[in-house]
């Protein structure tokens, strides 16, 4: 047999197959794997994506205008924006449809949703980068994530906090879309109320979507311990014996 070094270097195709064992023991060969329906041939997308989503945190989608990438309607896999331009900045995003499957999971036989998980991200900063160059990306916060109707798709509601570069579409199905991977971004986020009069309760609205850690400080800078109630993922009570003025650190 000839040595590999000898072969010539080429890109790897859908249709292509690689030598194998399966969980049996049997040598087979293994497809590289079918490109969404209405996508452009891209060589990398498939197992870029399969790397992407062996990460819990990151999900991978591909990105179309209102073409669909010649598909007449949009498809699994896919976050889109209904403009007919093939590029669009971060920063004018404010909404996107998402599919609640990832790329990935379009190429299993019974693909699995995200839709839990995307839900997650509200009330969080996340980042939306291009698979092949990380400079390319916006940073947003997340502000709702709500089902379109019945169908298989939500709207992520995105406030721009910064970025560089733009979204590009496949806009018809001998174009090639940009694979974009979602994730959280930055570090944990905190709140520090201040209670400017006199009160026994104080009734916070942090809108930090958890239910943080609280540190009480009295006008006089000390730290005391008081009764904490937490009412929703936003909001809090603290209650003293007495009225008391001073902040509330929440983290």
């Amino acid at each position: 047999m000839a040595r590999i070094s000898t072969y010539s270097i080429d890109t790897l195709d859908p249709l292509d197959k690689v030598l194998g064992t399966d969980g049996t023991g049997a040598t087979k060969n293994f497809k590289i794997g079918p490109v969404m329906p209405g996508a452009g041939t891209s060589n990398s997308s498939t197992i870029i994506n399969y790397i992407t989503e062996s990460d819990p945190r990151a999900l991978a989608y591909l990105y179309h205008n209102n073409t669909y990438g010649g598909a007449g309607s949009m498809q699994a896999g896919t976050i889109n924006i209904n403009n007919s331009s093939t590029t669009t900045a971060f920063s004018a995003v404010t909404t996107l449809k998402i599919s609640k499957y990832p790329f990935a999971a379009t190429l299993q036989s019974s693909p699995n949703t995200a839709a839990n998980i995307l839900g997650e991200y509200v009330n969080e900063r996340v980042k939306w980068s291009s698979v092949d160059n990380p400079n390319i990306y916006g940073i947003y916060e997340c502000t709702a994530f709500e089902q379109d109707g019945e169908t298989d798709f939500y709207d992520m509601s995105l406030t721009y906090v910064s970025g560089n570069g733009v979204l590009t579409a496949g806009d018809n199905s001998s174009t090639t879309p940009d694979a974009y991977v979602l994730e959280l971004f930055g570090t944990d986020k905190d709140y520090k109320y201040t209670q400017g009069t006199p009160a026994s309760t104080w009734e916070v609205e942090h809108n930090l979507g958890k239910f943080p850690s609280v540190t009480v400080k009295l006008a006089d800078g000390k730290q005391v311990e008081a009764a904490v109630v937490h009412i929703d993922k936003n909001n809090l009570t603290i209650t003293f014996s007495s009225s008391n003025l001073g902040t509330a650190h929440m983290n």
